[in-house]
């Protein structure tokens, strides 16, 4: 991804510029197996699901807009700081240079290089509090990739990523309004 810089303009506390795009974002994993939730089946039968020992998974970071766009981007190995500052430049491509970013409190967010970079970008960064993933729209957007993906068993990350793409065709993403106020 393609880094860009411009000097970020100082905001007064509790004002929101009216040019910045509000997104949210978050992580998740789909690990090799099946992930299980309760279903209905017909009376007599009992299906059975696949399960693995793997450690094998498909890490993506995903964000939902303002305006009920979205992207999801595949991250190859672990959530870093790193990580998170090309999520960024990503959605500055995807969504405009000035954006209000609302996102929660893991290392991988709070990294000092994260910080580093927003201070020189228009981004402005709003951490949700600790242990509230109900505020965050992009949690339930997971919810329903994970939905969508329920009671079936994937032996690959290959199948996962197929699986993933599909779905989230036809996920509708969640007004963020209905979490937010601002």
């Amino acid at each position: 991804m393609n880094a860009r810089s411009s000097k970020r303009r100082s905001k007064k506390v509790g004002h929101r510029d009216e040019d910045a795009t509000v997104v949210t974002i978050d992580q998740t994993r789909k690990a090799v197996g099946a992930d299980l939730y309760a279903a209905w089946y017909p009376v007599g039968e009992r299906p059975t699901v696949g399960v693995s020992a793997s450690r094998e998974g498909v890490n993506l970071l995903g964000a939902v807009t303002e305006y009920g766009e979205t992207t999801v981007l595949e991250c190859g190995g672990s959530f870093t700081g790193e990580v998170t500052i090309r999520f960024l430049e990503h959605l500055q491509e995807e969504f405009g240079k000035k954006l209000v970013v609302l996102l929660d409190q893991a290392t991988y967010f709070t990294a000092g290089a994260v910080k580093d970079f927003v201070a020189d970008e228009p981004i402005e960064l709003v951490y949700f509090p600790t242990g509230s993933p109900d505020l965050n729209p992009t949690e339930e957007y997971w919810r329903r990739l994970k939905l969508a993906l329920a009671n079936r068993y994937f032996g690959s990350c290959a199948v996962i990523r197929s699986a993933v793409w599909t779905a989230l065709e036809s996920i509708r993403p969640p007004g963020i309004y209905q979490y937010l106020c601002l």
